[in-house]
């Protein structure tokens, strides 16, 4: 089957993703498609935790994430990639990942960033890198949890972009 969920998600595996998206979706296996948590082993170990038993937690580079993709070796899996950025999802199809479409979870606010949606605050290289996507076909949709009503994240790049260069002006 591929992957049935990418999400950006800052925090990575978390509660709101183990309780709403792995439930909703009957997740088998959930990847961690972040170059620093791959070469950490204490951050891997903290992750495995986090993961309910019987579900398989697999953390890669961006590139050995998108090489498995292509290679379909998580065709008999349920999958939930997540990354941790809109410029790794861009990474991650540079490197070759079939990607059709994005969720674009929680992005926590800090210097630089302007909050665009309830737990979504972008800078202008995230929104730069979710416009390259949107270009590429990818649909984008933010939504905290399976049930919430999914927001139309193309449809508001410009108007954020614009609402960022307000907040910081050169």
């Amino acid at each position: 089957m591929g992957v049935d969920l990418l999400r950006i998600d800052d925090r990575l595996v978390h509660g709101q993703v183990v309780e709403g998206w792995l439930r909703a979706l009957h997740i088998t296996h959930v990847v961690v498609a972040n170059d620093d948590v791959h070469a950490d082993d204490t951050q891997k170990a903290l992750y495995s935790l986090a993961v309910p038993l019987g579900v398989e937690l697999n953390c890669f580079s961006i590139t050995a994430a998108a090489t498995a993709w292509t290679g379909r070796e998580w065709d008999n899996d349920r999958v939930l990639l997540l990354v941790s950025t809109p410029e790794d999802a861009w990474r991650l199809m540079e490197a070759g990942a079939p990607i059709q479409a994005l969720n674009v979870g929680g992005l926590h606010f800090r210097e630089g960033r302007v909050q665009v949606l309830r737990a979504v605050s972008l800078d202008s290289h995230d929104i730069s890198a979710l416009q390259k996507l949107a270009e590429k076909g990818v649909t984008l949709e933010a939504r905290p949890l399976p049930l919430d009503e999914p927001i139309d994240v193309t449809a508001q790049l410009s108007r954020w972009m614009a609402h960022l260069s307000k907040e910081n002006p050169r």
